[in-house]
């Protein structure tokens, strides 16, 4: 069993820990991350103009200014799909399509069904730490959320700030019974047991190095 690091920073310290056979777990909080619901399974999108979809847009980094939704930090550029003038682009029915890491194989970087579905598919959220330091590949890998006695399997689709820890899809969240919307939903206590073993795939997805 090998430490991998602490992170707290959100009144909470969680330990990352590598077992012997690959396992990589920690216990945080659960933030909610909408990133990749495009409406592409017919399920309401995260960011939309009008500030109507399931996440706000100031929480993607972007604000309606003269109408129009940009980016109010340069961070959000890493989030969102761009238009030909560096700003959101707007898709039919007014989505600004988010982007996951995790990207199907075969699909374009401008196509909002390139992303994992926070909506529809399980996923968690990892810090660049894990992604560094374990020894297999962590994008696309097997993962498992437990709360409360409920589990759920998972992939590793996305990555987060490197000073967070404790972040899952919507699917997740509703699945083990916490409240699971990216607007006012989570649980702040650290009582989720995360769980992932890089190098090996989730079903139906393939494995992506960093």
């Amino acid at each position: 069993m090998t430490q991998l690091g602490i992170i707290s920073n959100e009144g909470f310290e969680s330990v990352i820990t590598e077992d012997a056979d690959g396992r990589v777990h920690f216990v945080a909080d659960a933030d909610i991350d909408a990133d990749g619901a495009n409406g592409q399974s017919g399920g309401p999108a995260a960011y939309k103009v009008d500030d109507s979809g399931t996440e706000y847009l100031a929480n993607g980094g972007m604000k309606i200014k003269n109408g129009k939704v940009v980016c109010a930090y340069n961070w959000a550029r890493s989030i969102v799909i761009l238009d030909d003038d560096n700003e959101p682009k707007v898709f039919p029915g007014g989505v600004i399509a988010s982007m996951t890491w995790y990207r199907y194989p075969g699909k374009d970087i401008d196509d909002p069904t390139a992303y994992v579905d926070s909506e529809t598919i399980p996923y968690i959220v990892v810090p660049p730490l894990i992604i560094q330091k374990t020894k297999g590949i962590v994008r696309g890998c097997l993962a498992r959320v437990t709360y409360n006695g409920q589990s759920i399997d998972c992939v590793v689709a996305d990555r987060g700030p490197s000073r967070t820890i404790g972040e899952l899809s919507i699917a997740a969240a509703k699945a083990i019974g916490i409240p699971s919307s990216p607007r006012n939903g989570g649980l702040a206590q650290a009582a989720v047991l995360y769980e992932l073993w890089p190098g090996i795939a989730a079903p139906g997805f393939v494995l992506q190095p960093a």
